[in-house]
């Protein structure tokens, strides 16, 4: 695959600031100036490219749809476990954080209290109503201070004295006297009493907090941060170890929880108003668990824990089945679209006998019946095109030979002149005419309408010629003519199948014509005298019945006279109001051209029909023929 114009360009970039870069630090020895900027434009061309690998190689793995829909699910459906995962872990470590941190400062809060109901052994302080010491036990706050802080307590709530935190907890049967405990006693006794209240690892600390930008910032004295104490509270059980000796995470004390605290009051020698007391705590998940789910009935604690991992597991079992119809569907719509693929390019090449057979009910499935349609259809069509170039190439054939059939328009026979025009609606015409010599200097002028058009009329009006020729040429004309012509096509064709006929033949030595009609319009007469005269014989067709009444008569003709022959195709042209040209129309132009000659006949009854037709296609095939007698 060859690369884009601008992939190139910056590729051809890259190779020339990349060559300047060392061609520049081999002569002088250092990039200096023009090497650092053909270093930048290499970085940054090299960078383009990485970008325009990375869209392209994105593009190839997505162009192909299963490939697509596989990276779409494993975006949507796998990338979400593991960061769905890590929010539940996060959540309930933030959770565990939270309940170790507000227990240990509930169970500060409890020794507070217990210690201001038995304050035996521990300093006590008295405030009067003027908010100052009256008497106390501690020097930090010595008798006279102001403490107005301390009115203020209905619970007990830390001090912090430089690097020490205290709890002040008010005595409840005495206003104004307060118990004094010393949380960051150097022996860690509250904490470990707080430990052995809660199983928890406790420390207490003091300390000062900051704000900065959007974060909080907690610091410790100097000896504690750089040596911290961390209380352990009284022995516990040893805890369990794994199958393989080492010990079980579950029981490894890596949950820990802060709270901060803000004092009551901060107290000399270096009062602050940004002092806090940290409590903290570490637990291990086991010891937690319990302390969630401890029931005075172990089976109750059971129960909830039994709800907690079936709620879980219908979770799990409702994700991997849809999972399963997730894989399912998607595998099946890969599939249909790949078979649909392979579809395309098949008729792509020319091959419409290839099938998707898609069994899906979506609409992908009717997607894929759709295009079998298409192709089912599309080579039926294509069957058909060929069947049709076949029969049009063999119409053109029969076309051929039909007008072979057909002499020349203009001929001289003895003492007769012929001038003629055929004009088919169809490929192969249902009109017909003919002219043959005969014997004795005699000659024979046919013309006749088959019913329909089309390859059918055709082949009448082939086995027509081949009857009344081969009849002639033994002999038999006029009447018994038709009537043997007349059984032959009566017996080879059904009645819908029938011709008109009228056959004239002129003998110049004895100046007669001889006319024999089976339904075909009456021919005209035009003398030399300018008369007009229908040469009406009405009879049947051929072909209709087994009939045998085909009149024949003869007239005596002189030289200069003209016979018109037609066919019902120029006496039923019609105008656009549906109106015929008719036979008074033709009888008027013959009066009017009765003394003009054949040619000049026949183009005005041509111009005249074309005329009221105004232009508009043929409805049905139109010969005109117009014989001199010489």
């Amino acid at each position: 695959m060859r690369p884009r114009k601008s992939t190139a360009i910056w590729l051809v970039v890259f190779i020339v600031a990349v060559v300047t870069a060392i061609t520049v630090r081999a002569a002088v020895g250092e990039l200096g100036c023009a090497g650092g900027i053909a270093l930048l434009t290499a970085c940054v061309a090299g960078a383009v490219l990485v970008g325009i690998f990375v869209v392209s190689a994105f593009r190839a793995v997505v162009r192909r749809l299963t490939l697509r829909l596989a990276f779409s699910y494993f975006l949507i459906g796998i990338v979400p476990i593991p960061l769905l995962a890590a929010l539940l872990f996060a959540g309930a470590y933030l959770v565990a954080h939270q309940i170790i941190a507000t227990t240990v400062r509930r169970e500060v809060t409890a020794l507070g209290v217990e210690s201001a109901s038995s304050p035996e052994g521990l300093p006590e302080l008295r405030v009067g109503a003027d908010g100052r010491v009256t008497s106390s036990d501690v020097a930090w706050l010595p008798r006279g201070a102001a403490a107005p802080w301390a009115l203020a307590l209905s619970e007990p709530r830390p001090a912090v004295v430089g690097d020490d935190a205290w709890l002040v907890a008010p005595v409840p049967s005495s206003p104004g006297r307060f118990v004094l405990l010393l949380l960051t006693d150097p022996d860690g006794r509250v904490a470990a009493r707080i430990g052995s209240r809660t199983g928890y690892d406790v420390e207490i600390k003091g300390g000062t907090s900051r704000t900065r930008g959007g974060g909080f910032n907690v610091s410790f004295p100097e000896d504690r941060a750089k040596s911290p104490r961390m209380t352990i509270s009284p022995p516990r059980p040893a805890p369990r170890l794994a199958a393989s000796g080492r010990r079980d995470w579950l029981d490894s004390k890596w949950v820990a929880g802060v709270y901060i605290d803000k004092p009551a009051a901060s107290l000399a020698p270096a009062p602050t108003a940004r002092n806090v007391v940290i409590y903290a705590a570490q637990t291990s998940p086991r010891a937690l668990f319990r302390q969630l789910f401890a029931q005075g009935v172990p089976e109750i604690g059971r129960i909830f824990w039994v709800i907690f991992m079936g709620i879980a597991v219908t979770l799990l079992i409702v994700y991997l089945v849809a999972l399963a119809i997730a894989f399912t569907l998607v595998g099946s719509l890969a599939r249909n679209v790949n078979r649909l693929t392979r579809a395309s390019r098949a008729v792509a090449k020319g091959d419409f006998s290839v099938r998707v057979n898609s069994r899906s009910r979506d609409q992908i499935g009717d997607l894929a019946r759709g295009f079998d349609g298409m192709a089912s259809s599309i080579q039926g069509l294509l069957a058909d095109t060929a069947r049709r170039e076949r029969l049009e190439a063999e119409i053109a054939v029969a076309r051929t030979i039909q007008q072979k059939l057909l002499p020349p328009p203009a001929a001289e026979l003895p003492g007769l002149e012929i001038r003629a025009r055929f004009e088919p609606l169809a490929e192969i015409g249902g009109d017909y005419y003919d002219y043959v010599r005969l014997d004795g200097d005699r000659s024979a002028f046919a013309i006749g309408d088959v019913s329909g058009h089309g390859l059918p009329t055709g082949l009448l009006v082939a086995m027509a010629k081949a009857g009344w020729m081969t009849l002639l040429e033994s002999g038999v004309e006029g009447t018994p003519l038709f009537v043997k012509l007349n059984e032959l096509i009566f017996r080879s064709t059904d009645s819908r199948n029938y011709m008109t006929l009228a056959l004239f033949a002129y003998d110049p030595a004895a100046h007669t014509g001889t006319l024999t009609n089976a339904g075909q319009l009456a021919p005209y007469r035009l003398t030399s005298a300018g008369a007009v005269e229908s040469l009406s014989l009405p009879s049947f067709p051929l072909g209709v019945s087994a009939r045998t009444d085909f009149p024949t008569r003869t007239w005596e003709l002189s030289s200069g006279d003209r016979l018109v022959f037609l066919t019902d195709g120029i006496v039923e042209t019609t105008n656009a109001e549906g109106e015929p040209f008719g036979f008074e129309r033709l009888e008027a132009l013959l009066h009017a051209e009765a003394a003009s000659d054949a040619e000049r006949i026949e183009s005005s009854i041509l111009a005249a029909v074309a005329r009221h037709g105004s232009g508009a296609p043929l409805d049905d095939d139109r010969t005109l023929a117009v014989l001199t007698i010489s």
